[in-house]
């Protein structure tokens, strides 16, 4: 604090309302003379006959004082006087606060979180804030959210501040400071406020203005799962692959828990280097389930700390891969037989047309240049070079016109998850079977003129891909494009969930694509903490749902009318390092106008004006209220009656008149 001063000290001018205050108490009261019957009862009366002077000095009061006082609160609180006082900055602010998981360590001092520290610190600064200064406050997690818009109103500013919560996600400083950046745009002395433990990404949009970095957080201690997979191989039971990772500067051992399916399956102790990571194996799981919960926690015993909780959780979905049983009907086609020997999770029985369909159900057949007379089998299938029309298309003949567009590589979708990474721009072809009435089916790969090469759909139940040209009248075999192109097809055959996603588990905010492979009308999400969302299914047969801010895992329900046709789930974990690794850092690397710039955490640069019109307003208002309960007080006091008095018949003498001008009046 380095002085004191009035922003409208003119206001003080109203000090001048204590002269009527003295003025009142030094007026006397002129009373009436009524006539009475008797004065035998009212002795007191008789002393207060004399009629009073219009003035009288002026005596001690406790009540004039208290109203004295409370006039100087008010014009003091009017004046609005300040202190002046070390701040980070003032101006047109924007304030970023992080609300990020590692905003939700506890290091600070009396097991305060970082996000609670950076909460005073943001409001500490809006109580410096001058009559000219604006604030934006950002809360930054997985969507920046504005939470005050260049507002001057320190109420709004700290409720604000106040009313917000840290998250346990990361947080999307991209967005934030892009925000930041437009709202600063032709300001000059724009400021912008970074509240954090520095845990930003590289590569930041440009900033302009000036930023000032605070930092918060003061340790490193923490330990994470950081990485948590299920999977199936062939012939063996599922195994379950985890990471575990310490960022702090002590060795730490940690208890490895997993429950399958809400039961408690194995817990297991392992110690962990500091600033390094463990891999976990379990290779002995059970067949039958579906959920994966695993978690590290420290030993009751354990002297070293782990500051964020939110990151010693992850969660898993497990779906058997594969297609199950296959057939292969082929005249001896090595490279169909080799291909999916070596396909992992298929069971393959290789038969030849003589032989004709075994008995037995299979999840996917392959018809190699042969189709069965009957119906065809139930289940998926695959057909290369049909030789004859059928229910699924007509062969009206061949072709050699077989010359694949050198820009679009014959691909006509390049995202679909069948043609995904393949290459067919080097594969030639000698010929190739011509189809016609295929409506069921969608072209994913064409010759230049646009006949069809692969084709690929649903009929009636059955998912069905179509090869025009036998392996051995093309290089197809020969190129990279071939067991990229089977191992896609495997993983489309695979038995299809509501939801396919990239990998085990999806980071917090990430959109999530709902396609119910059945007949339904409705989709109800259940989030982690119980609540359910219901999603029409009107105009498309998917719906996206992107309320993914929690970690955990979210229940889908596919349902028709009020069944449930289909039940699905799917996962949200913090993987994150960057939140996992909280030891605070001392600088920020931005891009501003000057170029890429190192911001150093600093302490409070300016001065700012710190106001003290409330703690003045709120001492007047106490006082008022002491002077009320006085005055009330005084008020219902019943005067004394002495019964000696009462009765006396001699009444004492009436006082003497003070001023000459009474003198002469009789009683």
């Amino acid at each position: 604090m380095s002085g004191l001063g009035f922003i409208t000290p003119a206001l003080l001018g109203l000090s001048a309302l204590a002269i009527p205050i003295f003025l009142l108490y030094m007026l006397r009261l002129r009373r009436t003379d009524m006539p009475i019957s008797s004065t035998f009862l009212w002795q007191q009366l008789i002393r207060d006959r004399e009629a009073n002077a219009p003035w009288q000095k002026l005596r001690p009061n406790l009540l004039m004082l208290l109203q004295l006082l409370i006039l100087a609160a008010l014009v003091l609180a009017l004046a609005r006087p300040f202190a002046e006082v070390d701040t980070l900055t003032t101006g047109r602010i924007v304030l970023l606060l992080d609300a990020s998981a590692s905003m939700t360590a506890t290091d600070m001092d009396g097991g305060k979180t970082r996000f609670e520290v950076a909460q005073d610190i943001a409001l500490d600064t809006v109580n410096t804030l001058g009559s000219e200064d604006t604030m934006t406050v950002i809360r930054v997690s997985e969507v920046p959210e504005v939470l005050a818009a260049a507002s001057r109103d320190r109420s709004v500013l700290r409720r604000a501040i106040r009313d917000a919560e840290p998250s346990t996600v990361s947080a999307d400083w991209q967005s934030a400071l892009t925000l930041a950046a437009a709202g600063g745009r032709g300001v000059d002395n724009l400021r912008v406020v970074v509240l954090s433990d520095g845990g930003l990404p590289p590569n930041l949009p440009e900033i302009p203005g000036r930023v000032i970095y605070e930092k918060v957080g003061r340790e490193d201690d923490n330990f994470a799962l950081t990485a948590l997979s299920v999977r199936a191989l062939p012939d063996s039971p599922p195994q379950l692959f985890a990471e575990i990772s310490n960022y702090g500067s002590s060795d730490v051992e940690v208890i490895f828990a997993v429950d399958l399916d809400d039961e408690l399956f194995n817990a297991l102790r392992y110690t962990v280097p500091a600033q390094s990571s463990i891999d976990v194996n379990m290779d002995d799981l059970p067949a039958n389930f579906t959920r994966v919960k695993a978690s590290v926690s420290r030993p009751t015993n354990s002297g070293v700390a782990d500051y964020v909780e939110s990151d010693n959780v992850g969660y898993a979905v497990f779906s058997p891969g594969g297609t199950g049983k296959a057939l292969l009907v082929t005249e001896g086609n090595r490279f169909l037989d080799q291909i999916y020997s070596l396909i992992s999770g298929i069971e393959l029985t290789t038969v030849t047309p003589d032989q004709g369909l075994p008995a037995g159900d299979y999840d996917l057949t392959i018809l190699d240049g042969w189709l069965p007379d009957e119906d065809l089998p139930k289940g998926d299938l695959l057909i290369i070079d049909p030789p004859t029309s059928g229910p699924l298309f007509d062969v009206t003949g061949e072709s050699s016109a077989s010359e694949i567009d050198p820009a679009s590589g014959g691909l006509t979708d390049a995202d679909n998850p069948i043609t995904r990474f393949v290459d067919f721009r080097t594969v030639n072809i000698r010929k190739f079977r011509t189809i016609e009435r295929a409506d069921w089916a969608n072209v994913l790969i064409q010759t230049a003129e646009g006949a069809p090469l692969l084709l690929a759909g649903e009929f009636e139940g059955q998912q069905v891909a179509v090869l025009t040209f036998a392996l051995q009248d093309s290089d197809l075999p020969l190129q990279l494009a071939w067991p990229i192109l089977a191992s896609n097809l495997s993983e489309w055959y695979r038995p299809q969930r509501a939801i396919n996603t990239a990998g085990d588990s999806l980071p917090p905010g990430s959109p999530i694509t709902i396609r119910p492979t059945v007949e339904a009308d409705a989709i109800v999400v259940e989030r982690p903490d119980g609540e359910k969302t219901t999603l029409e299914l009107t105009n498309s047969a998917q719906v996206i749902y992107a309320d993914t801010s929690q970690t955990g895992l979210y229940k889908v329900e596919v349902k028709l009318g009020e069944d449930v046709a289909q039940r699905d789930a799917f996962a949200i974990n913090l993987f994150d390092p960057s939140e996992s690794a909280i030891a605070p850092r001392d600088e920020l690397t931005i891009v501003t106008a000057e170029g890429e710039t190192r911001i150093t955490s600093t302490t409070s640069e300016e001065k700012g004006r710190r106001e003290l019109w409330m703690i003045i307003a709120s001492v007047g208002l106490l006082i008022l209220g002491i002077e009320w309960w006085y005055y009330h007080r005084n008020l219902s006091r019943k005067p004394k009656i002495l019964i000696g008095q009462s009765f006396s018949a001699k009444p004492k003498p009436a006082p003497r008149p003070r001023w000459k001008i009474w003198a002469g009046r009789t009683r």
